[in-house]
């Protein structure tokens, strides 16, 4: 099993009777499969599928569910394959239930050697060389792959809030870079996310994200695995 596989289903909650999860774009079945074993009914969903049972789902479209249906929603290394993020955002948040859970896994392009990777060629983790031409955004390729910044905000605006973050697998030269940047990333941070912030609800907003910044996880993981929750009431703008 891979860590990012086994990290994301550590942060799944327990379920209670008949909760319902929502596997999107399950791949071979393995999370649907450990969820599944956990005790939760799993709607598991593909582009294209012949699995009994499962869902045909092109997730640049609108989700074919009803609103506030599922108490949990996994979608794992898929989200940098779509063409349009706050709207597959949205449509997760819509199908849950205010307090469910999403967990949501991307190749972590902030970790400290894809920044350095980035420094010396232009390209992070998840984006190492340039795309070769003959495709286009239509093709699904792995072509936008967002930091854990960008995500918390669209997140943010369509009702989830990030509450955690998993484990994931930690090459050795992250091990290494790491303590030794950490306190530049760390003060730096502080400055950008201390100052400027006028209204007391975006400090308490930027003080939650520093920690995430500024994690071990974010530094060292090969991918970031975010868990949301669902806020309760319709107005995503309130703290």
């Amino acid at each position: 099993m891979s860590d990012r596989v086994r990290g994301a289903i550590a942060l799944a909650p327990a379920p209670a009777p008949s909760s319902l999860a929502l596997d999107l774009s399950a791949g071979d079945g393995l999370s649907s499969r450990l969820l599944a074993e956990r005790g939760w009914r799993v709607v598991s969903t593909e582009y294209r599928t012949r699995k009994p049972g499962w869902v045909a789902v092109n997730l640049n479209h609108d989700l074919p569910f009803r609103p506030a249906r599922f108490d949990l929603v996994m979608m794992l290394e898929v989200i940098e394959h779509l063409a349009d993020i706050p709207h597959a955002l949205g449509e997760i948040a819509r199908v849950m239930r205010p307090g469910a859970v999403a967990i949501v896994t991307t190749p972590n392009r902030l970790n400290v050697s894809s920044r350095i990777h980035y420094l010396l060629s232009g390209y992070y983790k998840g984006r190492r060389a340039p795309l070769a031409y003959r495709y286009r955004v239509a093709d699904g390729r792995n072509w936008h792959v967002m930091g854990l910044n960008d995500l918390h905000w669209i997140a943010w605006g369509a009702g989830l809030r990030m509450e955690a973050l998993g484990r994931s697998r930690r090459k050795l030269r992250s091990r290494i870079f790491a303590p030794i940047l950490w306190p530049l990333i760390a003060g730096f941070s502080w400055m950008l996310y201390g100052r400027g912030a006028k209204e007391p609800a975006q400090r308490r907003i930027n003080r939650e994200l520093l920690g995430f910044m500024t994690s071990a996880s974010l530094l060292m993981d090969e991918n970031i695995i975010m868990r949301f929750r669902k806020v309760d009431g319709s107005d995503s703008r309130q703290d």
